[in-house]
């Protein structure tokens, strides 16, 4: 007779989604939508802020 390991469908999930490759995917995407939003962000506070820096820095105008 044979026993099989019956893995419920939530630990296929977490398996899945905790792969580093996955982790590594979701972060940089995250870290990319933070900067894009805090460069090319039209909000006085965070647009004066990053202004020199962006200039200097990258080296791309916003206007």
């Amino acid at each position: 007779m044979t026993t099989f390991s019956h893995i419920s469908l939530f630990q296929k999930t977490a398996g899945i989604t905790l792969s580093k490759p996955v982790q590594v995917t979701l972060y940089m995407m995250l870290s990319s939508l933070v900067i894009w939003t805090v460069l090319f962000s039209t909000y006085p506070a965070a647009h004066n802020t990053t202004h020199s820096a962006r200039h200097h820095t990258l080296g791309v105008a916003c206007h």
